[in-house]
């Protein structure tokens, strides 16, 4: 059986391409959820080269051409539709991604 939590609303992201939220399991983490072009996308908040969070203040994110998503702290440029390290110190490892559903405008966490 599915279980559908709630993270956002698709209205959150209002001219933004990341939201945080914070871990609905893990009072430790927090969730970065991307609208990209093909759809919805999330992962952890942390860059898997210095154990990090992504963004360089809480909710800001640096973003390339609505298509990759940099970690604040050491330049690493990730891709944001799979996670992967395209550039940077962490090449070829990616984030941990976060399983999601949309309905009716609502992003879920899947579990």
């Amino acid at each position: 059986m599915v279980t559908l939590i709630k993270l956002c609303e698709q209205a959150d992201f209002q001219e933004k391409l990341c939201v945080r939220v914070e871990h609905p399991e893990d009072a430790n983490k927090s969730i970065v959820v991307i609208q990209g072009q093909d759809g919805v996308y999330a992962y952890e908040n942390i860059c898997p080269h210095y154990s990090v969070q992504l963004d360089y203040k809480t909710g800001v994110f640096n973003t390339y051409k609505n298509r990759q998503i940099m970690c604040a702290h050491h330049s690493a440029m990730f891709d944001i539709t799979t996670g992967e390290c395209v550039d940077g110190p962490c090449k070829g490892h990616s984030l941990t991604a976060v399983q999601v559903e949309v309905k009716e405008g609502i992003v879920y966490l899947k579990r």
